[in-house]
């Protein structure tokens, strides 16, 4: 042993054998799945004008790289590693920090303590902003919902990066895949995904379900329930309009709901008749401000069962001091007297666009001051507020359009002519159902599509008005168009 060599410092010079220095390749040494390379890849693509633009004139070229200076403490940090001093050890002497470093040699403590509060410091906002967005855009965070352009634009990209180093995909028993594989094929996984998905959401075109077997049906709860436990079925909404016990016309809705159906009907009606009724009556489900409006609009009358006609009539509805009806209001000052005889004031005006697309108008009211009220418990209802009890404050929401038009209505339908005219709708609307379901016995269609179920619908139409007037021909009552009121003595 050389021993003299040894107090030199330069401890290669006691070594007996030497060879040529040439660049190691440290990529070979390092495992395709390590999570160093998505690093690496992540900061290459990544725009850091805003980190060079902390330097002045360049004068990182004749120092450590930026970028490279942003791999080294990315790692370190995801490593537990923070000193400065720390960093430059594990430069020197760890693999994975060498193969950022990219052969070039390791920045010293102070460099690193430079860069990380003089140049990373100012920019580190707008560098965690590029972050959380690329993790969006590979669907890897839910801070905006991914979209089918945003992940192809993504796909775009992955696949340029994988052009630009190179990379050869593998498939099979016997392979590894490369890191940069494994998020290209989640993201074509993605995009096969949303592509699905949004074939399905066209199919329900403003829908909750469809069924598969019948894309124009919904399923629907139908009052034939064999299990008595609600089961869902794919249905349509029948719509019969009826004059004088004949159904005069038909129509078809894939929505449960009758709400939405009276408007569509009634201007089909009119564009296939040639002419309109001047009177519509309906039963409560149709009841909207849409509806009123629309009726009101095309010089019709409107006769509609309120919603609340029933129920307002018990004592409970009466008595429920919560419910805006039974509040003193003066239209002078616009403002709801409780029953214990505070005001409740017109807050604001927020507009409600419901899903046919039909804006109203809520004007909302707030009690002052609900604190030490002694009915405030029978006023304000609901348990889900996160609001604290003691601070909770009685509102309603009001829609003025709404509530002129049902008082006009109400009237209305409470004279002779709408009790007649509801008396009638009862027998031969609900009637028309009857006899096509039972007398008929249609309770299956037999094809498939809502022009078919159309067609079909028409079919017993046409056959149960021809057997209504085979009927009132035989029994003479052809001249009869509404059923007669009968009054108790």
């Amino acid at each position: 042993m050389q021993l003299n060599n040894l107090t030199q410092g330069d401890y290669s010079l006691s070594q007996a054998y030497y060879q040529l220095s040439l660049p190691l390749d440290l990529s070979c040494r390092i495992p395709e799945n390590d999570p160093v390379r998505l690093l690496s890849i992540f900061v290459d693509d990544m725009d850091l004008e805003d980190l060079y633009k902390t330097y002045s004139h360049n004068t990182w070229e004749n120092r450590a790289d930026p970028r490279r200076l942003l791999k080294i403490l990315l790692y370190a940090y995801m490593n537990h590693i923070y000193s400065s001093r720390a960093i430059e050890t594990a430069c020197r002497r760890d693999i994975n920090f060498m193969f950022l470093l990219e052969g070039r040699s390791a920045p010293t403590y102070s460099t690193i303590s430079r860069f990380r509060t003089r140049h990373f410091g100012p920019c580190a906002q707008s560098i965690m902003a590029k972050t959380a967005s690329f993790l969006c855009r590979i669907g890897a965070a839910c801070y905006v919902k991914p979209s089918l352009h945003n992940l192809k634009h993504l796909r775009r990209e992955l696949y340029q990066i994988k052009q630009k180093q190179g990379i050869v995909f593998v498939h099979g028993h016997g392979h590894h895949k490369s890191e940069l594989q494994r998020i290209i094929e989640k993201v074509e996984a993605a995009v096969s995904k949303m592509k699905e998905y949004n074939h399905k959401i066209f199919l329900c075109a403003g829908r909750n379900s469809y069924s598969k077997t019948d894309h124009d049906a919904t399923f629907m709860r139908l009052k034939e329930d064999a299990m008595l436990n609600g089961q869902l079925k794919p249905a349509y909404n029948i719509q019969h309009a009826l004059d004088s016990d004949y159904i005069a016309w038909v129509s078809i809705s894939p929505k449960p709901t009758d709400t939405t159906t009276l408007i569509p009907t009634l201007k089909e009606m009119q564009e296939h008749l040639g002419f309109k009724y001047k009177k519509a009556v309906a039963d409560a489900g149709y009841e909207s401000e849409e509806n009123y409006l629309f009726l009101e609009q095309n010089d019709q009358l409107s006769f509609i069962k309120p919603s609340n006609y029933e129920i307002s009539k018990t004592r409970k509805y009466r008595t429920d001091i919560s419910r805006r009806e039974n509040m003193q209001y003066n239209s002078e000052t616009d403002s709801y007297t409780c029953k214990n005889g505070r005001k409740l004031t017109k807050q604001y005006e927020r507009k409600v666009r419901s899903k046919t697309g039909y804006v109203s108008v809520k004007t909302i009211y707030q009690c002052d001051d609900c604190h030490d009220c002694p009915y405030k418990t029978k006023c304000i209802r609901g348990n889900n507020c996160k609001t604290p009890w003691e601070d909770r404050k009685k509102l309603l929401q009001v829609s003025k359009l709404f509530e002129k038009k049902r008082r006009e209505d109400l009237e209305r339908i409470l004279s002779d002519e709408g009790c007649q005219l509801r008396l009638n709708r009862s027998i031969q609307a609900e009637g028309s159902f009857a006899v096509t379901k039972e007398d008929m016995a249609f309770r299956r269609y037999l094809c498939r599509g809502k022009k078919n179920v159309l067609a079909e619908s028409i079919l017993v139409a046409i056959a149960c008005d021809l057997s209504k007037l085979n009927f009132k021909i035989q029994s003479k009552r052809c001249g009869r168009h509404l059923h007669p009121m009968t009054r108790a003595a």
